[in-house]
């Protein structure tokens, strides 16, 4: 009977051991030996307290139940590695004592390595979701930071480290070179919870400008029928973005120079004082330190929003980043009009030829008239406006011999073909190391060359 016993606990895939009152095993299988890395002679020659005494196992759970006469369930790793929960259940007699304790081991280990695994994936799917829901996020607001020139890595540098802090930044760049989609890069890159209002301080009237920054009450001037709050409070916990701040009026600067300084607004006809928290964020195209020096802008209020300053270049100083423009705006025509077009070489070298007086702006308004006036499905020079034209013939003819040229050395004449030559060849390439490579020469000595060009 014993022995079928036995056999019948074999079949577990459990660890099983019976002891009785005094700790000596009655039964145990091979899956226990398996789990404890324990010998059928040390099992067979010590009681439980003993294996515990010789610290050849943890403190047992039949032990604690032989103390407490309580089932008991712990978790035992055992010195080869195996992990086990240990169930421990006393069969008790008519009076309430002990007979035997039955002991359940099971193998926990592979769960555990499992259970890792699968915190691991989901980390990994949690920050595929994020990444993803960054991007959807990104094509909704079309508001993509496209770069790939060294001096605009060096701006969105900078904006990832100003985006970690608190502190008032100044925007400074030609109009149209993408200032209010860096302060969006800005807002979403900061811990700030709440939103970013944009407000363009040259597109509002003088005398409308105050109440929609610092809001009103309710009766301060005609046609006041309740309070409303500003933009300021609008934005509160989140950024305000301050566009033009070179065309505020003067006026409003002594305003805004206090809110600055003390994060604190009052409505326009209210004595109440206001607490804000936001993120300042100014932009202006204007020579603002010509400004100041013009006593147009005032000199302490600058220097408050000057804390941290970011100057944006233009696309001309940029054109590696012209290609990538170009193609990520055929994108959006194509997702929006379902034409699929492309624009021929020519067209590309021309565009690299261009100064871009419009920079993005600009380029972005020509790239979808020309996905407009294109018949077939590739945009070609004929349908490229007259000043992109004019500026390329204005190019060919500095090549042509000139009556003043006659009087040139020959080391002037050979630095005149050279400076041509290198426009030639940079209008050709997207960027400046495969210009140097179709040069022969190194980048160093191509940007050198560059400086020399008029």
């Amino acid at each position: 009977m014993l022995s079928l016993l036995s056999n019948v606990l074999n079949t577990s895939s459990d660890g099983l051991f019976v002891c009785n009152i005094e700790g000596y095993p009655i039964l145990y299988n091979e899956a226990l030996l398996e789990m404890t890395s324990l010998s059928h002679a040390f099992i067979n020659s010590y009681v439980i307290y003993d294996a515990v005494e010789m610290m050849a196992v943890p403190k047992t759970s039949a032990a604690i139940v032989l103390e407490t006469k309580q089932a008991c369930t712990t978790i035992i790793e055992y010195e080869h590695g195996k992990k086990c929960i240990v169930t421990a259940t006393p069969y008790l007699d008519a009076d309430n004592e002990i007979l035997f304790v039955v002991s359940n081991l099971r193998d926990i280990t592979e769960l555990n390595r499992l259970q890792k695994e699968l915190e691991e994936t989901q980390q990994i799917k949690d920050m595929y979701q994020k990444n993803l829901e960054r991007l959807r996020n990104e094509i909704g607001n079309q508001q993509h930071i496209i770069y790939q020139s060294k001096n605009m890595k060096q701006v969105m540098s900078l904006a990832e480290r100003f985006a970690e802090n608190d502190l008032p930044i100044l925007l400074l760049g030609e109009s149209g070179v993408g200032k209010d989609v860096l302060a969006n890069f800005i807002h979403e890159q900061s811990k700030r919870k709440g939103p970013l209002i944009k407000i363009n301080c040259g597109a509002i009237p003088d005398h409308l400008l105050e109440s929609e920054l610092f809001g009103y009450e309710k009766g301060a001037f005609t046609g006041a029928s309740q309070a409303k709050k500003g933009l300021f409070e609008a934005a509160q916990d989140g950024t305000i973005f301050l566009d033009e701040i070179g065309d505020l009026p003067y006026s409003l600067q002594v305003k805004l120079l206090n809110v600055v300084q003390d994060y604190k607004i009052r409505r326009l006809g209210g004595t109440e004082t206001r607490e804000v928290n936001v993120r300042i964020i100014t932009a202006t195209n204007a020579d603002i330190e010509g400004l100041v020096k013009q006593k147009a802008f005032r000199l302490d209020l600058y220097y408050r929003l000057n804390v941290l300053s970011i100057h944006i270049p233009p696309l001309k100083e940029r054109k590696e980043d012209i290609p990538s423009f170009v193609f990520y705006y055929l994108r959006q025509f194509e997702q929006k009009y379902h034409i699929k077009k492309k624009v021929d070489n020519q067209v590309l070298q021309q565009f690299m030829a261009y100064g871009w007086p419009g920079n993005i702006r600009e380029l972005k308004n020509l790239m979808e008239r020309l996905y407009h006036l294109s018949e077939g499905t590739t945009i070609t020079t004929d349908y490229l406006p007259e000043n992109l034209l004019r500026h390329r013939s204005g190019l060919e003819k500095s090549e042509e011999w000139s009556e003043h040229d006659q009087h040139r050395t020959l080391k002037e004449a050979v630095t005149s073909f050279e400076q041509v030559y290198i426009s030639r060849a940079l209008s050709r390439s997207t960027s400046l190391q495969e210009c140097a490579s179709q040069l022969g020469i190194s980048i160093s000595s191509l940007v050198r060359k560059k400086r020399s060009i008029k």
